[in-house]
């Protein structure tokens, strides 16, 4: 019985780890049992504001638990000519999430059953491999050349196709997701046996940094980097908080009034992007919000036609990319405005994501089609 609740739960964050390159983007079903986590990391920082002005945490997400009360804005469109230039395009087998390698010579595949990594702007095939039926497939490292799999969900393998080594981390827990960190050297699982996240140094093949803290009503949750390498985000339906990993600081949590569909946080440390519905004069409507995160502030929201399930911050910071229904915007930070840069008349736009130097922006559609366009 053991056994098979593990498959189950194993499909059901395989389907989590694809989910930025599917329209719903569901989010993974992880059943927490309730626990109490030992202080053997310092015991989270609780900030002022996080004890006082935001709402207790709910089970579904409500109008009532909004943070902050609805701000009605009206976001001027960017006037000008368009600065998108198709350069390139890539068509998948199946659908897939796609990371851009950081020497931006190639871009990394994960699909179902397979990792590949393709050269840019050939997309020549560099590295192949193929999952095993009792293998599940978690990351690949910022670089593109080394990768992670588990078959027991308790330790990590980690391959270096380059230079083919590899090396097995003993988590001590019983996880179901993990991630790379922005710099490839640290490696991080979220726990199933209590609520908690354990950060691994990849080169030592030992735990750094154990984060907990986080409560929510909702049974499932996850903790993800952002683009910074100092802080990680935990989000569980229409909740979203963010902690520094050096201290385990908790930021005040921040509330939506639905699920959250996309989020990002910056490069610089600074913003949290995060998408989601929100009622506006009685209708619910397609809302993306901006926040200081260690304060808890919206700094700016604003409505769009359409669900935005892929958002990227751009690398120096200055603009926030947006897939939302067949088309992608730029929202400018500096001045406020939002520009529709393409849209597809064939297909959906599911993931949108940045070169690591800001110059070519990417576009992942639903019929599997990639588009790379440079930003003049």
């Amino acid at each position: 019985m053991k056994y098979n609740k593990r498959v189950l739960l194993i499909f059901v964050v395989s389907l989590f780890i694809l989910s930025s390159c599917n329209k719903t983007n569901q989010e993974t079903e992880t059943v927490i049992p309730t626990y109490t986590p030992d202080l053997s990391y310092p015991a989270p920082v609780i900030t002022d504001s996080q004890m006082s002005g935001y709402p207790p945490v709910v089970k579904e997400p409500t109008p009532e638990a909004a943070y902050p009360a609805p701000i009605i804005t009206d976001t001027p469109p960017m006037e000008g000519p368009e600065f998108m230039e198709l350069i390139a395009e890539f068509t998948l087998d199946q659908p897939a999430r796609v990371e851009w390698c950081t020497d931006q010579t190639c871009i990394s595949v994960i699909g179902y059953d397979y990792l590949k990594v393709l050269s840019y702007p050939d997309f020549n095939e560099l590295f192949s491999y193929e999952i095993a039926e009792n293998e599940f497939l978690l990351d690949i490292s910022p670089d593109g050349s080394m990768y992670a799999t588990t078959n027991n969900n308790e330790d990590l393998l980690l391959r270096n196709w380059k230079l083919g080594t590899e090396k097995v981390i003993p988590t001590g827990t019983f996880f179901m997701s993990a991630e790379f960190s922005p710099d490839g050297s640290k490696v991080m699982v979220t726990s199933m046996d209590e609520w908690g996240a354990l950060i691994f140094d990849i080169e030592a093949g030992e735990q750094m940094v154990k984060l907990f803290g986080f409560e929510t009503a909702a049974p499932v949750y996850d903790v993800r980097f952002g683009q910074s390498d100092d802080y990680a985000i935990w989000i569980a339906r229409a909740t979203i908080q963010v902690s520094e990993i050096s201290s385990n600081q908790l930021f005040p949590a921040i509330y939506h009034q639905d699920f959250i569909m996309g989020f990002d946080l910056n490069a610089k440390g600074t913003l949290l992007a995060t998408s989601a519905a929100e009622a506006v004069n009685d209708e619910f409507m397609p809302t993306v919000f901006l926040y200081n995160f260690k304060s808890g502030e919206l700094m700016d929201k604003f409505t769009t036609a359409k669900a935005v399930y892929g958002m990227k911050f751009s690398p120096d910071n200055s603009k926030l990319a947006l897939s939302l229904g067949n088309s992608i915007s730029l929202y400018d930070l500096e001045t406020q405005q939002v520009a529709n840069q393409f849209v597809s008349e064939t297909e959906a736009l599911s993931q949108v994501l940045f070169s690591p130097d800001g110059t070519i922006l990417v576009s992942i559609g639903e019929g599997l089609n990639l588009k790379f366009f440079k930003l003049n």
